[in-house]
């Protein structure tokens, strides 16, 4: 467990004797795929590590679609903001995939925020990064067309789950074309288009439900 937390950004810098110390505070706990993890406005009492699989990070729609705002991989991090201002969700988690996830209790989050600043200014630069991706969201969805949308969400995914191969990158998080209309606020047919225009352009292939992009550079030119 040690070494997942010396992946995760604001508990790399931490001394082996506090990542031992936190590990030991730890709950590990498994999801199938869908699973709800927690709702929006629930109490924040916890911390959640991605140890394996995935975690899709939402709000839910008033009629029924979601809006999906992250798509989390092993060693990220979410439901730090709940603990940090003692306010309900902001949004909703599932379970992108069969997944294990780590949770910390707020008290001892507190109490590794009071005595580590490091620890408390590392997570400080991380929500700050989340919160420069919510304006670049917003950005999108009023100045880019659906393409453009697209190809910057599956750009922006190449941080977190690319996996750089001969032929491309490799996109390893299984995503139908609901999900990804979900993160981008379009419709499952305006996905279904345009991935198949990415692919006739020879811009993007597919392994089962993955994605692997071939020319970024290019496909980087709809969202520019």
């Amino acid at each position: 467990m040690t070494q997942l937390l010396q992946r995760v950004p604001f508990l790399a810098a931490l001394p082996e004797q506090d990542l031992a110390w936190l590990s030991e505070r730890m709950t590990r706990r498994s999801y199938a795929r869908g699973d709800l993890i927690f709702q929006k406005d629930d109490p924040g009492n916890s911390l959640y590590i991605v140890e394996a699989g995935s975690v899709r990070i939402y709000v839910p729609g008033v009629q029924g679609a979601d809006l999906t705002l992250a798509v989390l991989g092993p060693g990220e991090f979410f439901g730090d903001l709940s603990l940090l201002d003692g306010r309900p969700r902001s949004a909703s988690a599932s379970a992108g995939a069969k997944s294990v996830l780590l949770s910390l209790e707020r008290t001892d989050f507190a109490n590794l925020l009071r005595a580590r600043p490091d620890a408390a200014l590392a997570i400080l630069a991380v929500i700050s990064l989340r919160l420069r991706d919510t304006d670049q969201t917003a950005s999108d969805l009023a100045f880019l067309d659906v393409s453009g949308r697209l190809a910057r969400r599956l750009l922006d995914l190449t941080d977190g789950h690319g996996q750089p191969r001969d032929d491309g990158i490799l996109l390893n998080v299984s995503l139908t074309q609901e999900e990804l209309a979900n993160m981008i606020g379009v419709t499952r047919e305006s996905v279904n288009r345009n991935l198949s225009l990415f692919r006739r352009l020879g811009l993007i292939g597919r392994e089962g439900r993955k994605i692997v992009i071939k020319d970024p550079k290019s496909l980087r030119s709809y969202c520019e």
